[in-house]
């Protein structure tokens, strides 16, 4: 079955150069750091992974999971429910959480609106659409 948000994300790759790096810098088995570069641009951004989904192989789910992480950010009122959601210590991440509004809105100012197609409910009940994600390749 094809899915039009998965459709969405390939689109992306085709728009732009987009690479993704391996994580580092892990927080928490489920919390780490990645280096999202795209066309000529580089962040360093913090992605919770609660399924051990980040792929070698998948770079659809990576960039799910980026949307993801960016989009979860833009919906916090604040720092406190931001890192409440991440279950981490504001103060550790303060520097981190004031610089992402500039980094949002330099990847926003790429790709235009932030979207990463698929919902939380759909990532956490692992319905139809993420499970063809988990086996979806870039060609």
């Amino acid at each position: 079955m094809q899915y039009q948000e998965i459709e969405n994300l390939k689109s992306d790759f085709n728009n732009h150069a987009i690479h993704i790096s391996e994580p580092f810098d892990y927080v928490r088995k489920d919390l780490f750091y990645i280096t999202l570069s795209i066309d000529n641009s580089s962040w360093k951004l913090l992605i919770d992974d609660e399924y051990g989904d980040f792929s070698r192989t998948n770079k659809l789910i990576n960039w799910y999971l980026i949307l993801a992480a960016l989009e979860s950010y833009r919906e916090t009122e604040d720092i406190l429910e931001w890192s409440k959601e991440l279950c981490i210590e504001p103060s550790r991440f303060l520097d981190y959480y004031k610089n992402l509004d500039k980094i949002y809105k330099e990847i926003e100012h790429l790709l235009g609106k932030i979207d990463a197609q698929i919902s939380s409910y759909d990532y956490s009940l692992r319905t139809g659409v993420m499970k063809a994600l988990l086996k979806e390749k870039l060609d």
